[in-house]
């Protein structure tokens, strides 16, 4: 479905991105993790086409042309609703702006639907100004499902819900990727979200895949699974951040007992 092949970008002389490569099926989520300056949030400029790669490709669903817009819903970090417009006509733009062919009244009604599914019945016409931080989340959420796109990009979704909503959330988006077998590509900083949503976890290091591991559903419901799981992302990721404690790495994952 998502197929990224030696993907380069340099930017002033520096490599930022160095022959990338990763594969994501339909209905799959994969969760990018890594230090600052790893290369995210260059590579979602890039399948986003806000930047041009110097060389490899993106295939999405087949198509390698430049233009993929249609093909990818992106919910940002931050959620640029406007704020003189209000929660349902933020959600409704894409078809004001041509970006959707769904009429705009079938928009409006699946918008009331994606609302009351995330817990914001009854917001619909309330302004960006009177929602609080996880309420704006969860529209800019909204906002990019209801372009019922087949890649979903997650730029950090999480972080302004707590831990009873974002299980809600958790549980929603998996019912999406069941029913429409949309495949998401989320960059995270709490492996919360990636040990609940991902199949796959790319650990990024200096522009390159470092590391990936494979999540299977029976690991993700056990919690000593999960927990070896946590510890071992977590070891790895420290790891990249402080290269010279390789070593004490090493021996943690081997003797995690001795070393906690």
């Amino acid at each position: 479905m998502l197929k990224i092949s030696n993907l380069c970008f340099s930017y002033e002389g520096k490599k930022i991105l160095q022959n990338l490569s990763l594969t994501l099926k339909k209905g799959e989520s994969a969760a990018l993790i890594g230090a600052s300056g790893s290369g995210k949030s260059t590579l979602f400029k890039v399948l986003t086409g806000l930047l041009v790669p110097q060389s490899g490709s993106i295939e999405i669903e087949g198509h390698v042309s430049a233009d993929k817009q249609d093909l990818i819903a992106y919910m940002m970090q931050e959620d640029l609703l406007l704020p003189w417009r209000s929660v349902i006509r933020n959600m409704t733009l894409s078809a004001e702006l041509g970006a959707t062919s769904t009429p705009l009244q079938e928009l409006k009604d699946e918008a009331y639907i994606l609302l009351d599914s995330l817990g914001l019945a009854g917001c619909a016409d309330l302004f960006p100004e009177e929602l609080s931080g996880g309420m704006r989340q969860r529209v800019s959420l909204a906002r990019a499902l209801i372009l019922n796109r087949p890649l979903l990009l997650l730029d950090e979704p999480f972080g302004s819900l707590d831990v009873v909503l974002r299980e809600q959330i958790y549980a929603f988006l998996r019912r999406i990727q069941r029913k429409a077998q949309t495949a998401i590509l989320m960059v995270t900083h709490d492996f919360r979200d990636a040990l609940a949503l991902a199949d796959h976890v790319f650990l990024l290091r200096q522009g390159r895949i470092a590391h990936e591991w494979s999540i299977l559903e029976e690991e993700r419901e056990d919690p000593e699974s999960s927990g070896r799981l946590l510890h071992e992302i977590r070891q790895a990721l420290h790891q990249a951040e402080n290269p010279a404690h390789h070593e004490l790495f090493a021996q943690d994952l081997l003797f995690p007992e001795k070393n906690s």
